[in-house]
């Protein structure tokens, strides 16, 4: 958001030659958003889009200087990169510092050390977990909540998940989360308070919208217990669900936490490798499916690092055109999640968006698109 202040450059993408952040920047120049700045720590493999101004040094995250410099004359940085205990609050630190407002699509309210930039989020912006999940996956049950709840402490179920591949820093955050003391698989929220070993993990299933055989794993995330603070849901069943037999195998491994003697970095190289195997002769697909008082919403895209990287180019645009106060807000907490999604619905990366007059797992009767 540029308050009082004038910058040629309306956004910059740091990590701009991974898959999310190329979608980030196909997203941004179709919105008719620029002039849009990239940054890379290589040259990269295949071109960038013709539009896009290459920023001619190397962009390292470790490298302050090399940051502050990329970041001079932004009016938004995205951070397209991670895992994020490894990028941790450097890219956001020199965004902030440079006057730049910012879109993190990792949460970095994870992270165990406090920002070092609080006092600049008086004046600027920062919007974090502006990916899938967490993102989107959070922000579309308040799509259902604006359309009808009937009831107070209403039952949620989000299912997410599909065949993706799992990029190394992606499969890093995922296995971090997996491996942390006191996790969440099988957990559900339920009167306020996490209940432990509530949900079995279904293999060989079949769900609507997921196509073929897949399996659910119940895995409650720091998102869903916000959604479930934000909204007053007595209960939320969230599922990750996966489409590939190699990586359930490696997640069903791991499901109980890592043994002694691996490490995170490990067990992440294996399952980025078991998602490409299970990728081999198939296409990657993604969806969302929630349930709310026997209401649904179905979001089905191409894949996971397209979806995050619309959906935070989308938050770039909010900042953009002045819709987010200052201060540090997740993507699920946007303002008016209805007039978001139907802007994200027709992007590229989303192959479908619908409400549905029925639950996910009945033949739906299509109300409209969002």
């Amino acid at each position: 958001m540029n308050r009082g202040r004038t910058a040629p450059v309306a956004v910059g993408v740091v990590g701009a030659a991974g898959a999310v952040g190329r979608a980030v920047l196909e997203e941004l120049l179709r919105l008719g958003v620029g002039p849009v700045r990239a940054g890379v720590r290589r040259p990269p493999q295949r071109p960038l889009p013709a539009a896009v101004e290459l920023w001619p040094d190397r962009v390292e995250v470790g490298d302050a200087q090399a940051l502050a410099a990329f970041c001079a004359e932004c009016r938004v940085v995205v951070n397209a990169t991670g895992p994020v205990r490894a990028t941790g609050h450097l890219v956001a630190a020199a965004a902030l510092a440079a006057g730049a407002d910012l879109v993190d699509v990792n949460d970095t309210a994870e992270l165990d050390e406090a920002p070092p930039y609080d006092r600049l989020l008086r004046w600027r912006t920062a919007v974090i977990g502006a990916g899938l999940m967490p993102g989107l996956a959070g922000l579309l049950p308040g799509v259902l909540v604006a359309e009808r709840v009937r009831r107070t402490g209403p039952t949620l179920t989000v299912h997410v998940g599909g065949l993706p591949h799992f990029p190394p820093a992606a499969a890093r955050d995922f296995m971090d989360r997996l491996a942390r003391p006191g996790g969440e698989v099988t957990a559900v929220w339920r009167g306020g308070r996490r209940v432990p070993g509530a949900l079995a993990v279904e293999r060989d299933a079949r769900m609507p919208h997921f196509p073929g055989s897949v399996t659910a794993i119940p895995y409650l995330t720091e998102e869903a217990v916000a959604v479930a603070g934000r909204y007053g849901f007595g209960e939320v069943r969230w599922y990750t669900v996966f489409g590939g037999e190699h990586t359930r195998a490696v997640l069903d491994r791991y499901r109980a936490g890592l043994p002694p003697g691996l490490s995170v970095d490990d067990a992440a190289a294996e399952l980025s490798r078991a998602s490409l195997t299970d990728l081999a002769g198939r296409t990657p697909y993604q969806a969302v499916t929630c349930e709310l008082e026997g209401r649904g919403l179905v979001l089905t895209g191409t894949d996971s690092s397209a979806l995050t990287g619309t959906a935070a180019a989308h938050a770039a645009l909010a900042v953009l055109r002045g819709e987010l106060p200052p201060g540090q807000l997740h993507f699920a907490q946007l303002p008016d999640p209805g007039r978001v999604i139907r802007r994200i619905a027709d992007a590229p990366a989303v192959t479908g968006m619908r409400l549905l007059d029925g639950p996910p797992a009945e033949l739906p009767i299509e109300e409209g698109i969002l």
